[in-house]
């Protein structure tokens, strides 16, 4: 099964909090809160998000965290990768040229990953994090029986 791991996906979450509050600082505790998911993990994921460029922090009494301007159009790959590193579906997929699969000489099914591999990082270059909190923006893509939450408030 192919799956991005717990962290990768609180990371998104948190980052959809934060879109949502439209350059409003937060506090990991209040981010927390908003998103159950829990502080030590928040305050982890804050810290690789920072150093990413995805969040803008600031000290004092009025700080706490923020979106950097361009991660709201930052796209869902771009972001994955941060948090994840290497998006390859299998070994031969991927961009580290350190990683070799041993039949991948043999191999007749490796082009075909390849494709495949291809098509999914290019359709997660085509969604946005705007777009994650805006589902109006890929309804296309949606199966209708997924259930379209319009409750986002002031989200520009």
């Amino acid at each position: 099964m192919l799956r991005i791991n717990k962290m990768t996906d609180y990371g998104m979450l948190i980052l959809a909090n934060l879109a949502m509050h439209n350059n409003e600082y937060l506090t990991a505790k209040e981010i927390s809160s908003t998103t159950h998911v829990a502080l030590p993990s928040v305050q982890k994921l804050l810290k690789k998000l920072h150093k990413k460029d995805l969040v803008i922090s600031k000290q004092g009494v009025m700080g706490g965290y923020t979106l950097n301007d361009e991660t709201k159009k930052t796209s869902i790959a771009v972001i994955l990768q941060a948090l994840e590193g290497d998006l390859s579906l299998t070994q031969c997929t991927s961009k580290n040229k350190d990683s070799k699969c041993s039949v991948e000489d043999y191999c007749q099914i490796g082009n075909a990953w390849q494709l495949i591999n291809e098509t999914i990082i290019g359709s997660l270059n085509q969604i946005t994090l705007l777009d994650l909190i805006r589902p109006k923006n890929i309804e296309q893509y949606l199966s209708i029986n997924i259930p379209i939450q319009s409750s986002v408030k002031g989200v520009n």
